[in-house]
């Protein structure tokens, strides 16, 4: 029975998480149309609501930090008194990597994509300008390539790669996650083994090769430490459910 209360309120600390990562990342952003008003007054509207809109994101932000403090404890006291606790505590931290509700360290590399220099075209180039610059869909095959390597966490400029994370074109920008867009260049971070990771992009049918060919940037570079920072947004399954046992 105790074992039970403790779990409901991990559930209970666990959905006021939820609740404060949606609401810090997810404000409604306030649309005006700077072309048809310039006036002082409007700009100083703009400006303040900005301001309210960064305080109120830095007091969420706070607000996280502590329950997800709060969460931990919880989860210690549990492991410590459930038999293999350190099993319980591994497995609980492989649970929140793969769902990349927590920033990790580790060695991998460091992969700067980005679009070939203009001065490097020549004029009589047999090629289309759309074979210089990045695409999402090679950003995806350099992703996929990372996984395939055995990347335990992926990162592109920052912003945590999960397995339903979205890559698409977004007109002269790639559509990165839920709601964030780059341009070039890419900054690709994977943690692993650097020399797997590395040597996986030597293979013949790599997209390094396709990319390099047409005078794209593409290095790699192996690190002792790479960040990947948590994921920040909602993560939820409304239709996928546990299969139980006598089912």
């Amino acid at each position: 029975m105790r074992l039970r209360k403790d779990f409901l309120v991990i559930s209970i600390m666990c959905a006021l998480l939820s609740f404060f990562l949606i609401k810090a990342f997810n404000i409604q952003k306030y649309g005006y149309d700077i072309g048809t008003s310039t006036s002082i007054n409007k700009i100083q509207e703009l400006t303040a609501q900005l301001k309210t809109l960064e305080s109120s994101k830095e007091q969420l932000l706070e607000r996280l930090q502590n329950l997800e403090s709060q969460i931990s404890r919880y989860e210690n006291m549990i492991a410590e008194n459930i038999y293999m606790g350190e099993e319980v505590q591994k497995q609980l931290f492989e649970a929140r990597v793969l769902a990349g509700l927590t920033d990790i360290h580790g060695p991998g590399v460091e992969i700067v994509l980005n679009d070939r220099k203009k001065d490097n075209i020549m004029p009589d180039e047999m090629f289309s300008i759309t074979d210089f610059i990045v695409h999402d869909s090679d950003l995806l095959e350099v992703v996929n390539e990372l996984k395939a390597a055995g990347a335990e966490a992926i990162g592109i400029n920052g912003v945590r790669i999960l397995g339903n994370s979205r890559i698409s074109c977004g007109g002269p920008t790639i559509n990165v996650g839920k709601d964030q867009r780059f341009a070039p260049p890419f900054i690709i971070h994977a943690i692993g083994d650097p020399d797997a990771l590395a040597g996986y992009f030597q293979r013949s049918d790599s997209i390094y090769h396709i990319l390099t060919f047409y005078g794209l940037e593409f290095s790699i570079k192996k690190l002792d430490n790479v960040n990947i920072p948590r994921y920040y947004g909602e993560v939820s399954f409304n239709y996928a459910k546990p299969v139980k046992e006598d089912e």
